[in-house]
């Protein structure tokens, strides 16, 4: 897959940062803003997400702002917002997650928290796209993602672009009243 990578800059505090912007067809990936958080927070609150995302309770405006700092500070995040294209509509966010440089890994974890777009295909591409990146700009070998095993769209979708099942943690969660299992998912580069 060949992708469009722009450099932007970002306006962080008084630092000026050099993020990329990564474009598809129908999914476009760009630095998650504070102008995009507030959005994000009214999605994991939700009362159907927030059972996706392994939340207990709903997250504050001070736990939010706490949570947005660290990210964006964080050299082992890699965050980003999802528009899907071409009306550039901000519909969730993707990001790699403990970035590890010595053994070239990382956890993929997503959120398309605008229910319009659910099954729309944007979240896939911005899987693959996200994947393109990992593998080609950070020279990652691997990136994996943890998955409710009663979330059927998104083990659907990591299948889809090319993640294998590796295992199941038997119970490892518990949500509505229940213990669930999760998936472990993992894309290896090729070579």
């Amino acid at each position: 897959m060949s992708n469009n990578y722009h450099r932007v800059r970002i306006e962080a505090g008084k630092k000026r940062r050099v993020q990329r912007m990564l474009l598809g067809k129908s999914a476009r990936l760009r630095p998650f803003e504070w102008s995009d958080a507030e959005k994000y927070r009214t999605w994991v609150n939700d009362s159907e997400i927030i059972n996706l995302v392994d939340r207990v309770r709903p997250v504050t405006a001070v736990e939010h702002r706490r949570w947005y700092e660290r990210i964006s500070e964080d050299s082992q995040i890699a965050i980003f917002a999802v528009d899907a294209m071409p009306d550039e509509k901000f519909v969730g966010c993707i990001w790699l997650y403990g970035i590890d440089p010595r053994h070239r890994h990382a956890e993929l974890r997503i959120l398309i928290g605008n229910r319009e777009y659910w099954g729309s295909g944007v979240g896939t591409e911005a899987i693959r796209i996200l994947i393109d990146f990992a593998f080609n700009k950070l020279n990652l070998h691997k990136v994996y993602a943890y998955v409710l095993a009663s979330n059927q769209r998104a083990l659907k979708t990591f299948r889809k672009v090319g993640f294998i099942r590796e295992g199941v943690l038997k119970q490892e969660r518990y949500v509505n009243g229940k213990f669930v299992d999760v998936v472990r998912f993992g894309c290896v580069r090729k070579v």
